[in-house]
């Protein structure tokens, strides 16, 4: 019979993303342009204005933060509460801060309505999935 061998030894609390992906983004960020989203799926960006926002330095900041937060709540040294109420607070921010933006006239009327376009378009397969999910329960 075959003995099954367990490790309890602790993962490591951080989850690694696509290393030579992470470097070529340092890289780019180092050169101060904007780095051109291709996807090999998908082709040139399909959202190129949430794009634009997300290579933000107010934007980047946040998902490194948000990023390290759900880390934390996979480290079983951190308390999962106070990380979920971190990333609340910090959604929360940055949720006030973009509607701050949208009723001071930052963007206009069109890149608002095509930021709305972009947005919708990118949920709306994960809409169509959550809605059989539930039907299905």
């Amino acid at each position: 019979m075959t003995q099954l061998k367990f490790d309890d030894s602790k993962a490591p609390s951080y989850t690694s993303v696509d290393h030579v992906e992470l470097e070529n983004a340092e890289k780019q960020e180092q050169k101060h342009t904007s780095p051109k989203v291709d996807c090999l799926t998908h082709g040139p960006s399909q959202v190129p204005l949430l794009d634009h926002e997300l290579q933000k330095p107010q934007a980047k900041e946040i998902l490194r933060t948000l990023a390290a937060a759900l880390n934390d709540i996979a480290d079983e040294k951190k308390c999962t509460r106070c990380t979920v109420e971190n990333i609340s607070t910090l959604l929360t921010g940055h949720v006030r801060d973009l509607r701050a933006a949208k009723r001071s006239g930052v963007w206009s009327k069109e890149d608002k309505k095509a930021l709305k376009a972009e947005i919708k378009a990118l949920f709306k397969p994960m809409k169509k999935d959550l809605k059989s999910l539930w039907k299905a329960n």
